[in-house]
């Protein structure tokens, strides 16, 4: 069998069970549609990806919304289709599968777990990768910001990538260390949680001017671009994102760039519940719990918490989280770890309720804003009823 039939093969056979998992109501069948190409060509990737302008994006927080914004600005800026995922699949076989989309853009702007990234690296050949962040994922309690710094840092060792990375975070600034071209951009400091020590020589690092200093000169490599402190998570990435595009060929003038900015997407989805709309936080690890209780302004919150899958059964990381921004909030806990989280608040003095399920924990209220935030399953679970999918089936989507 010819390298390019077994590839055509594999993404009409991967196309068509893709299909029937959708029809079959077992979900939207990326997933499912890229293990078959994958099972048939292990090259897939390599061949969809080869002639093709490709853009990796990949971090702790934020990978999907801004994933979705790096497309849409390289529609809009750079007058180019875009082949990209919509549901945010980031490992091999979701990758696989937006590759094999029709029609096979030009631009393809790929999401990446943090895990696979060096060998994806190897696979797609991109020519700009994006590094958004890193920081402890509740997944994994110790070591794990460490670990993908140190295979981050392998693997971009060469000079055939553009890196665009936020040099605040020294985790990203040793990744990038040995790559031949990157894009550093600051917004002029802020401590990290999980970078007491150096990544480079495990010597302490000195934040007392907001930035880190180290003796072995990490992060001494001044930045290419400056942009404004006050920006919070979301923006930062779009600025990141926005200059990304500006790599691939967009022409953005600085007043657009500043708009772009100033409407930078969150991961914020609105629901309707029980006749009520819920505007949704996803919020998968400390960092973004952090990020989403200081956008509160509703005195009725939600909050639902699942141990299952890609949550982690380990919900210690719950005490990482300063909650004081639901103080004198009507707050109702559901998911299946329901009960951790009322403990937690309640130890810091918050009045809250417990529901059996998002639904009832939405009918406690009244009327009146409502807003939610959920683990990473609980919302796969409300996006799963939302479009009519059984959840006992949803993961295989």
């Amino acid at each position: 069998m010819t390298g390019s039939f077994r590839l055509g093969v594999a993404c009409a056979v991967g196309a068509l069970a893709g299909r029937l998992s959708k029809a079959l109501g077992r979900g939207r069948g990326e997933t499912l549609s890229g293990r078959v190409i994958l099972a048939i060509d292990p090259q897939a990737i390599s061949k969809l990806s080869s002639g093709r302008d490709v853009v990796v994006v990949s971090g702790t927080n934020g990978k999907t919304t801004s994933t979705k914004n790096l497309a849409t600005i390289l529609r809009d800026f750079a007058g180019e289709g875009v082949s990209t995922s919509e549901s945010g699949a980031n490992m091999p076989a979701g990758i696989a599968a937006l590759l094999a989309q029709s029609p096979r853009n030009r631009f393809a702007v790929i999401e990446c777990d943090e895990m696979y990234l060096p060998d994806m690296y190897r696979q797609l050949a991109p020519k700009v990768v994006v590094l958004l962040n890193l920081s402890r994922d509740q997944l994994h309690r110790t070591g794990e910001v460490r670990k993908v710094a140190n295979l981050w840092h392998e693997a971009f060792s060469r000079d055939d990538v553009t890196l665009v990375i936020d040099r605040d975070d020294p985790f990203l600034e040793y990744a990038a260390a040995n790559a031949g071209h990157v894009i550093r951009v600051s917004f002029n400091g802020r401590r990290h949680p999980d970078a007491a020590t150096c990544p480079n020589c495990a010597a302490i690092l000195n934040w007392s001017s907001g930035d880190y200093a180290c003796p072995c000169g990490l992060g001494k490599q001044l930045p290419d671009v400056r942009a404004d402190k006050r920006l919070d998570g979301p923006q930062r990435n779009t600025v990141l994102v926005i200059e990304a595009a500006r790599l691939m060929g967009a022409e953005i003038l600085a007043d657009e760039a500043q708009d772009l900015i100033n409407k930078s997407p969150d991961r914020i989805h609105d629901f309707m519940v029980s006749d009520k709309k819920v505007p949704t936080h996803l919020a998968k690890n400390p960092e973004s719990w952090r990020q989403a209780l200081g956008d509160v302004t509703s005195d009725q919150v939600v909050l639902s918490v699942n141990a299952r899958g890609i949550d982690g059964r380990d919900t210690s990381w719950l005490w990482d989280i300063d909650y004081s921004a639901l103080l004198g909030k009507n707050v109702v806990c559901t998911g299946e770890r329901r009960l951790d989280v009322a403990y937690r608040l309640s130890v810091q003095g918050i009045e809250v309720s417990v529901a059996s399920s998002f639904s009832k924990a939405v009918e406690n209220f009244p009327a009146g804003p409502i807003q939610a935030i959920v683990s990473y399953t609980a919302f796969q679970d409300l996006l799963t009823s939302e479009l009519g999918i059984s959840q006992g089936k949803s993961g295989s989507r």
